[in-house]
């Protein structure tokens, strides 16, 4: 009988045991940096602004984008200065150095 009672328990007890969950995410979403850009540019990703390009040096921020193409505009004053296509993959960390000549 208290064999019977030590089994029930037991049992009781795995049952009511929670199975172990992990999430895992994908591979890290791609990053780029801008170097040299003018203190008073903007950067435009896809034609959206996402702030002022000196912000994303590498030093130590870095922008981070989707997986696939993006066209990446630096505007200065109301003038694009640079303009750029770039596609990049997951994980990858991707440097645009500009020579405006400033």
């Amino acid at each position: 009988m208290k064999t019977l009672l030590l089994l029930t328990l037991l049992l009781a007890q795995f049952a009511c045991t929670a199975p172990a969950t992990v999430v895992r995410t994908g591979a890290a979403r791609p990053t780029v940096s801008i170097k040299g850009a003018p203190a008073d540019a903007e950067l435009l990703v896809d034609g959206l602004s996402v702030g002022v390009a000196s912000r994303y040096d590498g030093n130590p921020n870095l922008l981070t984008v989707e997986e696939g193409m993006h066209v990446l505009s630096v505007v200065r004053q109301g003038k694009v200065v640079h303009t750029e296509k770039a596609f990049v993959s997951s994980g990858e960390s991707r440097a645009i150095t500009l020579n405006l000549g400033n």
